[in-house]
């Protein structure tokens, strides 16, 4: 019997919709008959879903339904068209299970459509009244970093369906990990230490400038940024190949960074929640990396690179191989468990 598994992936940055490739990856990479389809805003999706908002448009009356959801303002068609969407693939492709990276309001659309629903547990302070309801709702919870790092308070009440796979990686596979020693033509022959800046498409408050100012305060090393006007479709070459990233504190970041085992600083960006703020505190507490709450000046970079370069790595504690892998069981075990007819439980 084929597995039918849908995905929704947030439409902010890439990371959302890489982490459920990666997943999507690791169910077909199984040997069982699955069929994955990934629902978002993005282009890049399966299925392209309207936007909830209007161009133009800055008034949403009730967005939050008194406190009790993050987005569903009145009057939208964007949003009215979205939902129906997701609800009208739900009921012409009957999934087994609906993995939500992430949001509240899919979640409980899906679960009242009769799905077991699979979500991601996100880093941050997530004691709202929506977050909770989403993760009390939901058949499992997938938190993609190690169990070392302990229980969040706001996941407390939830840590009996709380699954901690480790940090996922789009280029955990073997395809990627080959790619690693392929040569980067920045870093040939100049014999000076070498420092990626990586920037996710979520955004950074970082220039280019400033990283320019930096390199030229730090003598013997070279700075190469990624992301801004110089976006590679596979940074891992350059990754595995630095003596250490700089890096906001993103969690597909921190993922790519840990499969690289490459010395890294984190400066976690001011996001929602304090998610990239959390991942740090959850970096230091494992003492895998140096995390700074504010790039410093210039000059203070030289010694701070010496540092951390000293200080080396060791991601084997953020548990990545495999951590796709244990991703896709937990949806093909949620599915099993409430399948009338066994796993996959159509023809």
């Amino acid at each position: 019997m084929t597995l039918r598994v849908g995905m929704y992936a947030h439409h902010q940055g890439l990371g959302h919709l890489q982490r459920c490739r990666a997943i999507a990856t690791a169910l077909a990479g199984s040997g069982e008959p699955v069929e994955v389809t990934i629902l978002s805003s993005r282009p890049e999706a399966d299925v392209v879903l309207p936007l909830d908002v209007e161009e133009g448009r800055d008034d949403y009356p009730e967005y939050s339904a008194g406190g009790t959801l993050h987005w569903a303002p009145l009057n939208v068609p964007g949003l009215r068209d979205r939902m129906a969407a997701i609800a009208g693939w739900v009921a012409e492709n009957r999934p087994d299970v609906f993995f939500v990276d992430v949001s509240v309001e899919v979640c409980l659309l899906v679960r009242l459509l009769g799905v077991p629903v699979v979500t991601v547990a996100m880093p941050g302070r997530r004691t709202d009244a929506p977050h909770q309801l989403a993760y009390a709702q939901a058949s499992a919870l997938i938190a993609g970093w190690p169990g070392e790092v302990p229980v969040p308070e706001d996941l407390v009440a939830h840590a009996d369906r709380l699954h901690t796979v480790g940090g996922i990686s789009r280029f955990d596979t073997p395809e990627y990990r080959a790619s690693a020693t392929v040569e980067v033509p920045e870093f040939s022959g100049d014999g000076a230490r070498h420092a990626v800046v990586l920037q996710g498409q979520g955004g950074t408050a970082w220039t280019e400038d400033f990283w320019a100012s930096v390199e030229q305060a730090c003598p013997g090393w070279r700075f190469t940024v990624l992301g801004g006007s110089h976006r590679v479709e596979n940074p891992l070459p350059y990754l595995a190949q630095a003596d250490l990233v700089i890096s906001a504190a993103g969690q597909n970041s921190v993922a790519d960074i840990a499969l690289a085992n490459t010395p890294a600083i984190f400066i976690p960006q001011d996001r929602a929640f304090d998610e990239q703020q959390a991942t740090g505190t959850a970096l230091e507490s494992l003492s895998l990396a140096t995390v700074l709450q504010e790039p410093p000046a210039p000059e203070a970079w030289p010694s701070l690179l010496d540092r951390a370069l000293s200080a080396g790595a060791d991601w084997t504690r953020w548990q990545l191989p495999g951590a796709a892998d244990r991703a896709a069981g937990v949806l093909r075990d949620t599915a099993r468990q409430y399948s009338r007819a066994g796993i996959g439980g159509q023809a």
